[in-house]
């Protein structure tokens, strides 16, 4: 009897490690779980300076690098380049929330949309 209980135990702790170990569906919308701000670009160059405007995590000026994964697009949602950034627009960055601690604090933009 303290076999088949055992045993029994030892299968609900694997099946337990099992389902905590499986691979979860990717989501319809990876931007859910993204970290998001609302900021006014002040300077162009190789990396975007800006002003947050509205975030819950950051605050003051951060660089914005951009990828070659990068999505810039403008209000309505169509893709557009780098150069069509102007210096005052108004934009949505969003990043994964990792953040290299500089001065200004550097982050790596996902998605870059004019609003």
């Amino acid at each position: 009897m303290k076999k088949i209980i055992a045993f029994l135990l030892l299968l609900s702790l694997v099946s337990l490690a099992a389902a905590a170990c499986e691979e979860k569906e990717p989501e319809e919308d990876p931007g859910e779980d993204r970290f998001v701000m609302t900021a006014t670009v002040l300077e162009l160059g190789e990396k975007i300076l800006v002003d947050v405007t509205a975030s819950e995590y950051a605050e003051g000026h951060y660089l914005v690098i951009l990828s070659d994964a990068t999505e810039i697009l403008d209000k309505d949602g169509n893709k557009i380049e780098k150069s069509d950034l102007a210096v005052d627009d108004n934009v949505k960055i969003w990043y994964s929330g990792q953040v290299m601690k500089s001065l200004p604090p550097q982050i790596i933009a996902l998605k870059i949309q004019k609003v």
